[in-house]
């Protein structure tokens, strides 16, 4: 009896050193490297219980039952810690809860390494004959009882997690993955059951029988299912880690997996996932839920901590239509800084970089499309070509700096002066133009005029300068299909002469040229 007690302690000690170095090696997820350490803990524990059966003194067993608590104390806590990690209920170990789940293991293991000091873990130590060999019987203290208590609720707890990652399945894997790890956490917490209720001075230590058990069922689970290594790993690569939100919808729009991003992404708009109807789930979000519920790529913004955000929402279809089992995989991409690095592109590409209104290139192209919308609706529109008086004079005398300065006021005053949907631009050094939609020749007469007062009275200080400044402006306008203008090219002509025409009467003007007999007004 003693020898196959030994066989089988031995080749249990072996599988667990196996284990511990497989998992080391293999360390890249969090669970795993957990793992390692707890299987690490259980082969120092089978080892001490192999010395103990073997030995005959009392002071060896004593030693090596202090052998095994190097170990002993954090079995179970690591167990729930597996748990937490592998179904994702935690992400990462935090310090805090940390320090929460090791304190009594930490405390256990002092305890019964100065034990000699105050018996509070074992009172006594006795040899007992069973099945012909001896046995080391301990008469338990205080903290024995505190320490196994906690032990019975960490395993206790790892039962549950299991049992609800089976029924939830949040993690993504099969059933299959909770049964191996949920019969294997259960046989533990029996051997636990059995040590407080049928040890009766027997001295049998059944947890350090029932263990190896345990490994097995999950080696059988390693070789079957191949969890631990390929998916395991490219769950967590591709899906856990991934930068972009992922939910993945089951039957019914049920949230059925979800990665930390999606939690993220969901936290910062006060909505908790979990395992409900995306409607359920999005009730008070109407917009978000009517993209949610499409099968089609979409684009969302949204304000989060009072800045706009910009997200790409794809869509990939899981599984066969036919079946009736089809999921559907919702990326959540946040795309904001790609747009700000897009508008700020399209910006410096269509933008004066002095004057701040659309350049030449951005201003003759918005023209022409408002020129052949306003042709092709019948509509008016009308042209405003401007020029500052006298623009080498302020450079001369003030130098260009001065100039750029007049410039960038220019701008400014256009900015302000002008409707929102017209259209203006620097189309040279110092002259400007704007196109008025829906304007008649004699609106866009007045709106020239109140523009040029403006300017006539702005006062630009550069230095210890005040710079004065005034405009001629030419008008022109198109009446839709009823007069002779038939191209942008001609309106700007027809604005450009008329402008020359403000500058002959003496500048700091407004002028138009009448189509019937070309002559300035």
């Amino acid at each position: 009896m003693k020898t196959l007690l030994s066989l089988y302690l031995f080749f249990a000690v072996i599988l667990a050193q196996f284990f511990t170095a497989y998992f080391f090696s293999k360390g890249r997820t969090t669970y795993r490297k957990a793992f390692s350490v707890l299987v690490l803990c259980i082969s120092f524990y089978l080892f001490g219980y192999l010395m103990i059966v073997n030995s005959s003194n009392l002071q060896e067993m004593i030693f090596w039952n202090q052998i095994q608590y190097l170990g002993l104390p954090f079995i179970s806590v690591l167990w729930l810690l597996v748990a937490l990690l592998y179904t994702k209920t935690i992400y990462s170990l935090k310090i805090r809860m940390g320090v929460l789940l090791f304190f009594i293991p930490v405390v256990t293991f002092f305890m019964r390494l100065t034990n000699s000091w105050h018996h509070l873990f074992y009172t006594k130590w006795e040899l007992r004959e069973l099945f012909g060999y001896s046995t080391l019987y301990m008469e338990r203290g205080f903290w024995y009882y505190v320490n196994i208590s906690y032990i019975l609720l960490c395993l206790l707890l790892t039962v549950i997690v299991y049992c609800i990652g089976y029924f939830k399945n949040k993690v993504g894997y099969t059933r299959s993955h909770f049964l191996v790890f949920f019969f294997a956490s259960l046989l533990p917490l029996i051997s636990i059951l059995l040590l407080i209720f049928a040890y009766a001075g027997k001295g049998i230590d059944y947890s350090a029988l029932i263990i190896p058990v345990s490994l097995l069922i999950i080696s059988f689970g390693i070789l079957k299912y191949d969890f631990l290594e390929i998916r395991t790993l490219a769950r967590e690569t591709i899906f856990e880690n991934n930068l972009a939100g992922m939910v993945v919808l089951g039957p019914g729009k049920r949230v059925i997996d979800y990665n930390k991003a999606a939690e993220k992404f969901f936290e910062a708009i006060n909505i908790s996932l979990n395992n409900y109807p995306i409607e359920h789930l999005l009730h008070g979000e109407p917009k978000l839920l009517e993209i949610f519920e499409s099968k089609d790529n979409c684009e969302l913004s949204l304000v989060i901590d009072g800045e706009e955000r910009f997200f790409e929402i794809d869509v990939v279809m899981l599984g066969d239509n036919n079946d009736g089992n089809t999921r559907i995989l919702k990326s959540i991409r946040d795309v904001t800084e790609e747009r700000k690095i897009q508008q700020k592109l399209k910006f410096l590409a269509t933008t004066d970089y002095l004057s701040g209104v659309y350049n030449r290139a951005e201003f003759m192209n918005l023209a022409k499309r408002e020129f052949s919308r306003a042709k092709r609706n019948n509509d008016e529109l009308s042209l405003l070509i401007m020029d500052l008086d006298d623009f080498k004079k302020i450079n001369d005398t003030f130098g260009h700096a001065a100039g750029d300065e007049m410039i960038r006021e220019m701008g400014s005053i256009i900015k302000s002066s002008f409707r929102k949907s017209d259209i203006a631009g620097r189309i040279g050094g110092e002259e400007f133009a704007v196109v008025l939609k829906n304007a008649s020749l004699e609106e866009a007469k007045k709106v020239a005029e109140q523009f040029r007062e403006t300017v006539n009275s702005r006062k630009v200080i550069y230095g210890k300068q005040e710079i004065s400044v005034t405009v001629s402006i030419g008008v022109a306008a198109i009446r839709g299909n009823t007069d002779d203008i038939k191209s942008i090219e001609d309106i700007f002509k027809k604005a450009d002469d008329a402008l020359y025409g403000a500058k002959a009467k003496g500048r700091n003007c407004v002028a138009t040229l009448e189509s019937e007999n070309e002559r300035l007004s």
